[in-house]
């Protein structure tokens, strides 16, 4: 027997945080489950950009119009993509029988249900997610299912929806005080350093290192979250002069998944993706080059992938 939906939403994380700059992706997200029906939507993009935090932004709105709930299925923890189906039954509360093949029980459960299945970091598990994806929209005529990766699951029912960091200030430009508050990357870490001191404010006078620091993080969500939580020891021409120089490891809050806590556990997560035979140069290779937006991932991930080679 599963789980009520009531009881299924109750085990959806609540973000305590306010979603910044995400307006167009959460309508556009919106519009694709709700009013297109696409059997799979998946949030694509690198480490850091924020794709679970939108993920359920996303899952919050439309709620209400599945009859059946959202089931979140946190993939991350899983080494052994053997598990993913266990995953996915758990979470639907699903008691396994030993004479059938689970990924069978899981498809009964849900085929008459109207449900979202958020499957969040496919990355490690990409292969095993992608077919029991597959199988379940084959089967269940109401399922939809909204994923986050770092690659897309590539099977026919996907469609992709690119998690880009956020726009920053022109270079160049010597924009007003408004219109830097209303940038996104700013918001972000103007919003984030008052949650750690509740009294900054952007001024003339510190605007232009919080600029530099959203523009050396290149817009990453994760990095400026991070960057910001250091305000209350160092200022922001401080913070700024550190990162440039690439003598300061951004650290978090304890209670972030471990692959989170500093953009150093973020490289060597994403190492930890690569085939055995990869080497660590490729991660630097691959911090460098061009993400699918046209895009690098910011000097301080390389910085970063630079420490891991000694």
């Amino acid at each position: 027997m599963a789980a009520s939906a009531a009881a299924l939403r109750e085990l959806m994380p609540i973000p305590r945080t306010r979603l910044i700059g995400r307006e167009a992706e959460l309508l556009h997200a919106r519009a694709l489950l709700i009013d297109e029906a696409i059997p799979l939507l998946t949030l694509t993009g690198p480490g850091g950009v924020g794709k679970t935090r939108l993920a359920l932004a996303v899952a919050g709105e439309v709620a209400g119009d599945f009859a059946d709930g959202v089931v979140w299925i946190d993939l991350a923890p899983l080494s052994d993509p053997a598990l993913v189906p266990a995953a996915v039954a758990r979470a639907l509360g699903l008691v396994p029988s030993p004479d059938r093949p689970l990924a069978d029980q899981v498809a009964n459960a849900l085929r008459p249900r109207q449900t979202l299945v958020l499957l969040d970091n496919c990355e490690q598990v990409l292969t095993t997610t992608a077919d029991l994806a597959a199988s379940l929209v084959a089967v269940c005529p109401a399922l939809q299912i909204l994923a986050t990766s770092r690659a897309p699951l590539r099977i026919r029912s996907e469609q992709m929806l690119a998690v880009d960091p956020l726009p920053l200030p022109e270079v160049g430009a010597e924009p007003s005080l408004a219109a830097l508050s209303g940038n996104a990357a700013v918001a972000l870490f103007s919003d984030r350093a008052r949650s750690v001191q509740p009294s900054f404010v952007l001024t003339p006078a510190n605007a232009p290192a919080v600029t530099a620091i959203c523009r050396h993080l290149d817009g990453l969500p994760l990095a400026i979250e991070l960057a910001a939580a250091r305000w209350r020891a160092l200022t922001p021409a401080e913070l700024r002069d550190r990162l440039a120089a690439r003598r300061l490891d951004l650290a978090g809050a304890r209670d972030l998944p471990p692959r989170q806590q500093s953009l150093s556990a973020a490289i060597a997560w994403s190492h930890g993706l690569l085939a055995p035979a990869n080497t660590l140069a490729e991660v630097s290779v691959a911090v460098g080059n061009p993400q699918p937006s046209g895009r690098t991932l910011p000097g301080q991930l390389s910085g970063a992938a630079a420490s891991f080679r000694g």
